[in-house]
């Protein structure tokens, strides 16, 4: 007896796996005889999760490429002297205004910051900068110290030597106008100094510039403080506070001050894929409720079959919702992906910039939940209607 009982419960058992593959097949076939609708649906589950992940990837990229250009490259805080500022207006009207009350910052600027540890200092670059009358023009000339200063701007790039005293590098632009070249000279201040490198390009105002050491550029411009300090710190916003206290003559600037119109693009933009994800998923909704409610009306005949021969409702419902889990989940797949690698062709055409292709596990994952969730919450009232037909009534029609 009590064999033929475990028996039993191996067949029930038995029966309900076979029951439930048996689903999984019709949700299957279900969809490969309406390749059609299926492609319709698929594409659309594609097109939501696609463009969703290329616009946050592309946010996100945009954001990476912002922080790491304010706290990995170059400085992210900058002190120059402090000076009053006295703005002209006439009926109205404000004119560029004067100067005045300029303070200086003096050589042991630089002590007092490298000997207090809370700034968290990962680099420091004080600069000389002055201009100076050669034999024609004009000349601007910046003392800067070379190791610290190509740690600082590692996109630097020099075509010759580091100078030694009395010898200078100059920008390509400087050298192209005035046809320069290495071990020529240039007048600076009734004297000739010796060209020994020039500074490739880079698109900013070292073109144009005279570079030597502090005290060559000492001794061209007669100026006898720094111009500017550039600093690298762990943690700028503190570090700004700490330095507004220590130099109380000097004016400190966070570079994401400086930046804040592109920190506002960024934010901007993110703002609009945030807000274009959740209207994409909204119009994902409308679209599979239209599509699947249409679908229900066209099978009505082959629901009712399903009742005539014992399918029950909860039988109903699960084959629909594993045939739109399906389409959903594969939807999803393969619109994360192209979600990932879309940025890769789009950010330099649009931004310039490049965006590297990641796999982040995280946002695949909610990206392919969303795309499953969306697809049963569009169903739940065409399912539901379909759940309610009668059987005679849609056997009616045959």
């Amino acid at each position: 007896m009590k064999i033929e009982q475990r028996s039993s419960k191996f067949e029930n058992r038995r029966s309900a796996k076979e029951n439930k593959m048996t689903l999984t097949d019709i949700a299957i076939q279900n969809l490969r005889r309406r390749k059609g609708k299926t492609f319709f649906l698929l594409l659309t589950f594609i097109l939501v999760v696609g463009i969703t992940v290329t616009l946050n990837s592309l946010a996100k990229g945009m954001q990476d490429d912002l922080q790491k250009s304010l706290t990995q490259y170059g400085a992210n805080v900058v002190i120059t002297p402090k000076s009053e500022h006295f703005t002209l207006s006439y009926g109205g009207l404000s004119v560029p205004g004067i100067d005045y009350e300029i303070k200086h910052l003096e050589f042991d600027s630089l002590a007092k910051l490298n000997n207090t540890p809370n700034l968290i200092l990962n680099g420091i670059a004080p600069k000389i900068i002055g201009s100076v009358t050669g034999e024609i023009n004009r000349y601007l000339i910046i003392g800067v110290d070379f190791p610290t200063e190509l740690k600082m701007k590692p996109w630097w790039s020099i075509n010759g030597q580091l100078p030694s005293e009395q010898e200078i590098i100059i920008g390509s632009y400087l050298a192209q106008k005035e046809n320069l070249a290495i071990e020529n000279a240039l007048e600076l201040n009734h004297k000739s100094y010796l060209i020994v490198g020039i500074m490739q390009e880079t698109g900013g105002s070292e073109d144009s510039g005279v570079f030597t050491n502090f005290n060559t550029a000492r001794s061209i411009t007669g100026i006898d403080s720094w111009s500017m300090i550039e600093l690298n710190t762990a943690q700028p916003t503190k570090s700004a506070t700490l330095m507004r206290e220590l130099l109380p003559d000097a004016k400190v600037s966070e570079i994401s001050q400086l930046v804040q119109g592109a920190k506002e693009s960024v934010d901007r933009f993110s703002s609009f894929s945030l807000i274009t994800s959740i209207l994409l998923g909204i119009i994902g909704v409308l679209i599979v409720f239209v599509t699947t409610l249409g679908n229900i009306n066209d099978r009505a005949t082959e629901i009712g079959i399903f009742r005539a021969i014992g399918f029950r409702r909860q039988h109903i419902l699960s084959i629909l919702i594993r045939e739109i889990s399906l389409v959903s989940l594969c939807g999803g797949v393969l619109g994360y992906f192209i979600g990932i690698l879309m940025p890769t062709l789009l950010a330099p055409i649009a931004f310039q910039k490049t965006v590297s292709s990641e796999f982040h596990p995280f946002i695949a994952l909610t990206a392919i939940s969303a795309s499953v969730i969306i697809g049963v919450v569009s169903i739940l009232l065409p399912a539901r209607r379909a759940i309610q037909l009668d059987p005679l009534e849609a056997l009616s029609s045959i």
